[in-house]
Order: C-alpha cells, then sequence, then structure tokens
C-alpha cells in the first residue's frame, strides 16, 4: 500500500455486516456467513487484486467449526498473507453484556486465534452507535489497539461531531485504542463501487434518477466526495470507504468491486482506489507523522442503546441470567463444580442476546408477520437459554453447599451464603408451602444458638420465610426452628385491631415505630428513613433521620418513583413507520401526550419485625393497572421498589418511565468495565439523553451516597422528558439533571417489538451509605443485585 505517485487513495474495505437475525434466523445467518468465506478463498484463489474483511470475529469461529481442514489451511494462509482481515471484535452488540462474559469470550478469542498463529491486531464495528468507555481496555487487554467504528446515524451521530477522522481512545486504566471514526459501512455502495449506485441513503445528490450511467455516476459521486471532505478540511491523501457486495446487510463477497477499481483507476484522474485489510489502513495510519492526532478519554455512549426497551420480560429474563452466571464465577472460579462447556454456553447465549440486532426488519409495519414473530421468539430463546443454563449452574452450586429436596422425615432449616467478597446485609426469602411440623417456633443461628429476627409473609401457595441476614464476605449460616410454647390471644384491655381486622389507630402505629417501623396511608417510617405521600404529590419526602438529609429534590419535576407514560398518537394518513421515522432522535414529538401517574390508593400489605410494606395504587393511561410496592427495612437504611404494570398492547411509539429525583452533587452509572460521570466522562459529541447501565446508580452528596440498583431495566433517561433541540457531549448540560429509569418503549420503526402489552414486575432496591469511595460503591451494587444465596435444607 502506498500514496507516493500523488495521488488521493480511497481504501475499499469489502466485508458482509453482520446483523444476526434481521434479515433471516440466527441460525441461516451462520450458515450464510460460514459460505461467505468458503467463496472469499475462491475468489482469492482466482484474481490478486481481491481483499476481503471479516466484520465479526464470530463468522471466524462459526467457519473454523465447520470448515475442512484443506479450508481452514487456506484461510490461514489468506490472513496471513494479507488478503483477509481479522476483527478482534466478536460481534456488534449493545451495552448489555456484562463484563466477565465480554471478557472471557475476547479471551476465548484470542486463544484460539494464537494456536493457529494468527493475529487481530485490528476491531471493527458497523452499525452500532457507541461503546462503553471499558470497551476500549477490554479491546487492549487482548492487543487490539485499533479500532475502525462504521458508525449509522439513523437516530445516531458520530463523536466529535466529525466522521472520518482518526483520534486516540484513552480507557479508564490509561491505556490507547488508535480508532477511526468512520462513515457508513453500506457508504460505499453508494458511491457505486460495487456498481449499483441507483439509490440514495447517506447521499442526498438527486442522482438516482439521472441519465448517467452507473460507472459515470460513480465516477461523478467519487469526486464529488473527494472534493466535499477536501472543502471541509479534510487533510490526509488517503480516506477508507467500506461497502458490502450488495446494499444489504449479511451480503456476500462481490467481484464487481475489483472490476469497478480497475476501470475506475483507468481513468485520467488525481484519485485512485485500491482494496485493503483494517491492518493494512491502520499501518499506514500509523505511519504518517504529519499530522498530530489528537487523544480523548471517555464514554462513548451508545445512542441505540434505548432499543432494548422493547423486549422488558426478555431483558429481565436475560439480567437474572447474567446475575446467576456472575454468582456462580464467583463461587466456582476454578471449575469444580461445572464443566468450562457449561459457562462457554452461557457466555455464548448471553452474548448473542446482547447483539445488536433485535428482530425482523419489518417488526413495526408487519408486526403480525410469521417471520416478525419467528424472529422474535428465535431472539428471546437466547436469553431463556442463557437463563436456563445459569440456573442449573446455580442450582448445581446449591446442591454442592447442601440445598436437598424437601422430606418429611427431615428437620428443616435454612441456609445462606454470600458470594461476595465484601459483607451483605439483606433478607433471606424463602417460599415453602408450609413449615413442616412447625407451627409457634424461633428462628436461631444453628452455629451460635442465637435468635436471629424474622418475619413470615405470605405469597400464593403458603407462608413466605423472611430472616434478617448480616453476613461477613464469603460467610455460611445455617438457621433452625426452635418451637416455643403457643401464646394465646386475648382482648384484654387494650383492642390492637378493630373487629374484621381494622387497624388504623395513630397510637398503633407510633407503637409499631418504637418497635422498629411502620406503615400507613400517609408514609413510611423506621429508625433511618420517613417517607411521605399523598394524593397531590405521590411520594413527596425521602428523608434521612440519621443524616437530617431530605433526598427529594424539589427543583425536579415529578414525585419520587411516579410513573409516567407517553405516546405519540398519528397525524391523519400518518402509518406507523413514519409516525416513529419523525420522532428523530428526541424519541418523541411536539405532539406527544403524556400521562403522569396519579395517586390513587394506598394498601398497608405488611407491618412486621422486619420489614414495613405499601402499595401505592397510580391512574396511569397505557396500563390496565399500575402500582409502586414499597418495602423498608427496620435494620438498615434500605428500601425495596417493586414496579407492577398491566401494561396495553399499543401500537403506537410509546415510552414509560419511573422518577428518579433524588438531590446530588454528583450522579455516577456504571457501564461494562467502567464507571462514568454521565455528561462529564464522555468523549465530545456524544449522546447526553440516555444511558445503558450495568448494576445501577450512585447520588453522591457532601456527607453521604445513594445507591440504587437497577435489577430488571438497564437503561436510564437524563435531562427534561420534553421534546427538545438534541444537545451533544460537550454542550451546557448538568451531570445532577433530572434522571429516569426507562422502563421500556417502541418507537423504533425497523426491527423493534411493536407491543409492550402485558403483565410486569420491575425490581429496584435504594440504600443509603456514608460518602466512600465510589468503586466500593458499585461493587456493593453489585452485591445488592444478585444477592446472597438461600434455600432450605433437610438434615
Amino acid at each position: 500500500m502506498s500514496t507516493k505517485n500523488n495521488k488521493f487513495k480511497i481504501y475499499v474495505l469489502h466485508f458482509s455486516h453482520t446483523d444476526v437475525g434481521y434479515t433471516d434466523t440466527q441460525e441461516k445467518m451462520k450458515a450464510h456467513h460460514v459460505a461467505f468465506i468458503k467463496e472469499v478463498l475462491d475468489i482469492i484463489d482466482e484474481r490478486e487484486d481481491f481483499k476481503w474483511n471479516c466484520e465479526t470475529y464470530w463468522v471466524v469461529e462459526c467457519f473454523l467449526k465447520e470448515a475442512s481442514q484443506k479450508d481452514v489451511t487456506r484461510f490461514i494462509a489468506a490472513v496471513k498473507n494479507g488478503r483477509i482481515g481479522l476483527s478482534g471484535s466478536y460481534l456488534n452488540l449493545t451495552e448489555l453484556v456484562p463484563e466477565g462474559v465480554y471478557r472471557e469470550i475476547m479471551s476465548d478469542c484470542k486463544k484460539q486465534r494464537d494456536l493457529l498463529g494468527i493475529e487481530a491486531k485490528s476491531a471493527l464495528t458497523a452499525d452500532i452507535n457507541g461503546y462503553s468507555w471499558g470497551f476500549a481496555d477490554i479491546l487492549a487487554e487482548q492487543n487490539i489497539t485499533n479500532l475502525m467504528s462504521c458508525i449509522h446515524t439513523h437516530h445516531g451521530y458520530h463523536p466529535m461531531m466529525k466522521k472520518q477522522m482518526p483520534f486516540w481512545w484513552e480507557s479508564p486504566k490509561g491505556k490507547k485504542v488508535l480508532v477511526w471514526n468512520g462513515d457508513h459501512y453500506n457508504l460505499g455502495n453508494e458511491l457505486g463501487f460495487a456498481q449499483a449506485s441507483s439509490f440514495e441513503y447517506t447521499i442526498q445528490d438527486g442522482l438516482t434518477f439521472s441519465d448517467l450511467n452507473q460507472f459515470d455516476k460513480s465516477v461523478l459521486r467519487i469526486k464529488t466526495y473527494v472534493e466535499t471532505i477536501k472543502e471541509q478540511g479534510y487533510e490526509y491523501p488517503f480516506v477508507p470507504i467500506s461497502l458490502s457486495g450488495n446494499m444489504t446487510d449479511n451480503s456476500p463477497a462481490s467481484t464487481k468491486i475489483p472490476d469497478f477499481i480497475e476501470e475506475f483507476n483507468q481513468l485520467d484522474c488525481d484519485i485512485e482506489l485500491e482494496m485493503c485489510t483494517l491492518d493494512d489502513f491502520f499501518d499506514l495510519l500509523q505511519a504518517q507523522d504529519r499530522i498530530e492526532i489528537p487523544t480523548y478519554k471517555g464514554d462513548w455512549t451508545d445512542w441505540w442503546a434505548d432499543g432494548i426497551g422493547s423486549t422488558p420480560a426478555d431483558i429481565i429474563q436475560y439480567r437474572r441470567a447474567a446475575r446467576n452466571y456472575n454468582i456462580v464465577e464467583k463461587m466456582d472460579s476454578e471449575r469444580q463444580l461445572i464443566s468450562d462447556e457449561m459457562f462457554k454456553s452461557a457466555r455464548h447465549d448471553l452474548m448473542f442476546y446482547g447483539e445488536h440486532t433485535w428482530g425482523y426488519s419489518s417488526s413495526i409495519t408487519e408486526p403480525y408477520h410469521p417471520q416478525v414473530n419467528n424472529l422474535d421468539q428465535w431472539k428471546r430463546l437466547y436469553a431463556l437459554k442463557a437463563s436456563e443454563t445459569t440456573t442449573i449452574m446455580l442450582e448445581k452450586v446449591q446442591q454442592n453447599l447442601g440445598e436437598t429436596a424437601l422430606s418429611l422425615r427431615k428437620e428443616l432449616q435454612f441456609k445462606a451464603v454470600n458470594p461476595h467478597n465484601r459483607p451483605v446485609k439483606e433478607m433471606l426469602t424463602i417460599d415453602l408451602e408450609h413449615f413442616y411440623g412447625h407451627e409457634n417456633f424461633d428462628v436461631v443461628d444453628k452455629e451460635t444458638g442465637e435468635f436471629v429476627p424474622f418475619q413470615i409473609s405470605r405469597y400464593s401457595r403458603g407462608p413466605e420465610m423472611c430472616i434478617w441476614l448480616d453476613m461477613k464476605e464469603k460467610e455460611e449460616k445455617v438457621f433452625v426452628l426452635k418451637e416455643k410454647e403457643k401464646r394465646l390471644n386475648s382482648p384484654g384491655l387494650k383492642a390492637l385491631t378493630g373487629i374484621e381486622g381494622v387497624d388504623d389507630l395513630a397510637w398503633r402505629r407510633a407503637e409499631e415505630l418504637m418497635t422498629g417501623g411502620t406503615a400507613s396511608i400517609e408514609g413510611i417510617e423506621n429508625n433511618y428513613l420517613k417517607i411521605d405521600f399523598n394524593k397531590t404529590s405521590g411520594i413527596y419526602s425521602i428523608y434521612d433521620k440519621v443524616r437530617d438529609i431530605e433526598y427529594r429534590d424539589n427543583d425536579k419535576p415529578y414525585g419520587m418513583f411516579t410513573p409516567i407514560y407517553e405516546v405519540t398518537p398519528r397525524e391523519m394518513g400518518e402509518d406507523y413507520l413514519f409516525v416513529r421515522r419523525n420522532l428523530g432522535r428526541n424519541r418523541k414529538a411536539f405532539r406527544t401526550e403524556r400521562s403522569v401517574g396519579k395517586l390513587c390508593d394506598v394498601k398497608i400489605l405488611e407491618n412486621g419485625d422486619l420489614y414495613s410494606r405499601v402499595e401505592l395504587k397510580y391512574d396511569l393511561q397505557g396500563t390496565g393497572d399500575c402500582a409502586v410496592i414499597l418495602t423498608t427495612y427496620h435494620l438498615t437504611p434500605k428500601m425495596d421498589i417493586d414496579l407492577r404494570l398491566h401494561k396495553d398492547s399499543v401500537w403506537e411509539p410509546e415510552n414509560v418511565y419511573l422518577s428518579l429525583p433524588f438531590i446530588s452533587k454528583t450522579t455516577y452509572i456504571d457501564k461494562c468495565a467502567s464507571i462514568v460521570r454521565p455528561r462529564i466522562d464522555q468523549l465530545p459529541g456524544t449522546c447526553v439523553d440516555f444511558y445503558s447501565i450495568q448494576n445501577g446508580l450512585v447520588f453522591e452528596n457532601d456527607k453521604s451516597q445513594i445507591l440504587l440498583s437497577c435489577q430488571d431495566t438497564p437503561l436510564i433517561s437524563m435531562g427534561t422528558l420534553d421534546a427538545h433541540n438534541i444537545r451533544l457531549m460537550g454542550d451546557d448540560v448538568s451531570n445532577t439533571a433530572e434522571v429516569y429509569s426507562w422502563v421500556m418503549n417502541n418507537f423504533w420503526e425497523t426491527n423493534f417489538k411493536a407491543s409492550l402489552g402485558g403483565f410486569y414486575q420491575f425490581h429496584y432496591e435504594m440504600e443509603i451509605s456514608d460518602k466512600k469511595d465510589v468503586a466500593d460503591s458499585f461493587e456493593q451494587l453489585e452485591a445488592m443485585n444478585e444477592g446472597v444465596l438461600q434455600f432450605y435444607t433437610f438434615e
């Protein structure tokens, strides 16, 4: 590769965009991509002017599993000879994938390359609009030092407010990856390199229906493109342009591309075309020393992260599977119980559900189409398989720790195991149909003989045992039931409750507060927290009694944990696709209708020795039933929040949020392999309206931190919910603006799920701590999300 002839050079990166499940089923795409590589090997044998890039390493992995030894040998030779370029990225992913899974997959791929004697110095991604800041560390750890980003500005945008430019991306750990901030992955198709330029997508030049023939049209577009970028200050004597064989995803290779290049290069023109690999291009870029490449650090926030909100039921399963995987990894890091194959199977399914394709291309326009529903089920299958595999893994771990089947001849016990390298305070909760012979009992720590606090709740089939846990790191505890003499009830001199269980006297609430905590129709209170609510404002106060701090920010518009619903009605003649397309990057329109949940009823569910629980019923459009359930604990400054919805099925674009108006001096979130201050720790020009998180948020103040875990809902929205001019990182935006849990949405106009209808319950946990190291706080959030192992055992 050379630019010595003084001609402007266009380096052509030919690959097939891996969009698994957009054009057909995942398994069919796997077969296609394996066949594409086999065909590429034949093309390479036939002509010397052809080069190919494997956009994802997954396709290489699939090929190596299925190809003959002869084809494997040909492939390795083609890679070593520079005819096939490898990408170190595994798939084009969302930010759902957890850090441990990501790192293990990438490590496995590098081990495979090392055994074959090939390397991937560069990574290529296409279509997706961003990556977690920690992705830079994950790449660098595998000796992948270059990243080509072929972004897609459909409802998204490129960082730096500028395409076709390099920068060094400094990771959270201080490592650097050289990034080429590229253009759309099919730009070369529009320019006509594949001899088919009769369309306009990113190029809006009006040539589509001109009288020019295909070749002349392409020449004109190429010359105009080069002139345009030079006029806009482009300084390099070369530029990369990527394309597929056809203007579509999952496309085979095309020999029309080298044919066109040969014909174009015969023109008397100051532009020259040449096919190249990723490494070819980055080697050339690194060799130039005329232009200084700037360094930036921060999160490359993904504009398409919000699409995961269209499948909330699947995400609940996925997040549970991810938690199970991490717990088992902590409990069996040496692989004494669980086989490597089970871990690999779980990682595969977690990775594949996290892939950026969310369904068939006509999911919105034809939601009843058999292929739409087929691919929706295929996508869901990965989350379910991951949940199944990790549940089996977790059961094996628990059985090794002593979990048994039910027995009518043995003594019932309860066991808890803390898998974390830190102490935890939480509640053991186990459902049983009955207590197997025990009627009146205390709960005793088997090892110490000490009585422990407990509370008996109810579930649909019987009692629910709740035991308070205060556990050291990696500690195990066993609890037994000790019978005691039954005490008869008597009305006495003072009636605790009225006839039919009526319990609404203020002095009763005061007595309960003196013994731990209480819940009433006015609020919940214990020694740590006082939460107040009313019909007008919903939850209008969360007060820290220990530190004398009010955590509800009165400058923010909605009550604490208030559910909010939005729907955008269609205009006359507007179809379901265009009502969405016209929303743009706002994800809503000026005409979007918003319903703020109105608190209409309060039910006291429980007042016991361990916790108090209330159900707040909300009147909310778009739902048949909506409730927020609050549970406060008497022995720690912690509260659980559960959002229950019976969501209507609506075809128009919708959003559901939960308001989080906490006072904060600094807001933090955790993403894959990184902790980020949104709107501060970001690349210039990136999205500041929403984020995908791993465990939760930390709202930090002068004396305290509020830790909020978001177990089932990985999306948050930041800033006003009103339609607005889109601001980017670098504009005047605040890190302490309004925050919302973005529970679900269905606004995307192509391949995301159209209907959100169904029954849901989403879990959150809030805990207050003294101000401390933020990294430690996110370790605590992880422990809150994952909980402790808890099960019954019969001895």
